[in-house]
């Protein structure tokens, strides 16, 4: 690592201490070194321009170095600018408390040269390294954002349905940057609608590109069985189509949970699947029913499944909940869980109100059960109300 190019403050009330020091550095090709007399001089310094590396003076007239060192700290200086403390033997107790503050070493009187350019260069190779790290992590911060607008564009914010007629709102709040839960609705030929939320396991980036593809394959196998074979096709043959390809190339055995449902309009009537997923829940009159058929297993994992179709109604005025497994896994700070309870009793609550309502409530609900605490796992509600 160069350090040639890092600029140094000295600050010293004793000009000899200043020009022995400035000297020293300069032999280790640390040519860029500024000097003060005092504390008030330093700051002026510092506030003007940037410096790589303080070395403060402990004791000083006018402003010694505890006094300047508190006021870097209260302007926020001491993370971009490391300071090490110059002090007698007798000042030891002093050099401790500038440690306390955020000074990251010291050095004795007398100054011993090879010590000097021990701790110079140790502290500078820290600051760089930090500095570099910062850069990274605010490159990947930004590449995490534009992944999560790139997935979040994937997901429909619009769908396919006569307003008058059906109702839909959807959301995901990702445990951490990306998530690797998803929804989808999409019509497969007219007046016939999927709806679809699935789960990836894990959560980041690696669940997140997961899901993109999970997500394509829904879509574009759904899409391809109607036009090459002539027919729409049932959720379980989707099912099949997605876990075949899920299975190919999969070492780790990433799997996804996922509920499957071809809507007809007309009717109200739903045919579905639900590999390993959440079971969905029916608000009807003010009650909220969980329909506990049995599920198959997730998608990824076992090749050659097959997979069950079931059937379900929704009356006019029924909302139907599909939720990914974070909702009902939020925690409080003890730990305890939301719990599907907590979701059914919210979910009672929410007739007469439109989808998006619906949604409010019952993460709202859940949020502020969890009144602050960070969320481990992704979250996302599906609401479909039928309206005539």
């Amino acid at each position: 690592m160069d350090l040639s190019s890092a600029r140094l403050l000295v600050i010293d009330d004793n000009a000899d201490n200043r020009d022995v020091l400035a000297r020293r550095l300069k032999r280790l090709a640390l040519t860029h070194v500024s000097q003060a007399a005092d504390g008030i001089e330093g700051l002026e310094l510092l506030r003007a321009e940037p410096f790589d590396l303080v070395l403060l003076d402990v004791m000083m007239p006018r402003m010694n170095g505890v006094e300047m060192l508190e006021i870097m700290k209260a302007e926020g200086r001491l993370e971009d600018t490391p300071v090490v403390m110059i002090s007698a033997a007798s000042e030891v107790d002093t050099v401790v408390r500038c440690i306390e503050l955020g000074a990251e070493d010291y050095l004795p009187k007398p100054f011993n040269a090879a010590l000097l350019a021990a701790r110079v260069r140790a502290v500078l190779e820290k600051k760089f390294l930090r500095a570099e790290n910062r850069r990274q992590l605010a490159r990947l911060e930004r590449e995490l954002a534009e992944a999560w607008m790139h997935q979040q564009s994937m997901l429909p914010t619009e769908f396919p349905v006569d307003p008058a007629v059906l109702d839909i709102h959807a959301v995901i709040d990702p445990a951490l940057e990306v998530g690797g839960d998803l929804y989808d609705v999409f019509e497969v030929r007219p007046g016939l609608l999927c709806l679809a939320v699935g789960d990836v396991a894990g959560k980041g980036t690696a669940a997140a590109l997961v899901m993109a593809r999970t997500r394509s394959l829904l879509r574009a196998g759904t899409l391809q069985f109607q036009a090459i074979a002539g027919r729409t096709p049932t959720p379980s043959e989707i099912a099949v189509l997605v876990n075949e390809e899920l299975c190919k190339n999969n070492p780790h055995l990433k799997f996804v949970t996922l509920f499957l449902a071809f809507y007809e309009m007309a009717s109200g009537t739903l045919t579905y699947c639900n590999a390993g997923h959440v079971f969905p829940v029916v608000v009807r009159r003010g009650e909220a029913i969980e329909i506990s058929n049995p599920t198959d297993p997730a998608l990824g994992v076992i090749e050659d499944m097959a997979f069950d179709n079931h059937r379900l109604a929704l009356e006019i005025g029924d909302t139907l909940i599909l939720s990914s497994d974070g909702l009902a896994d939020i925690q409080d700070a003890d730990l305890n869980s939301f719990g599907i309870e907590r979701v059914l009793l919210e979910a009672a609550a929410v007739s007469g109100l439109d989808a998006a309502g619906a949604v409010a409530r019952i993460v709202g609900a859940a949020q502020a059960f969890a009144a602050g605490e960070a969320q481990f796992d992704d979250v996302t509600v599906l609401a479909v109300r039928r309206l005539g």
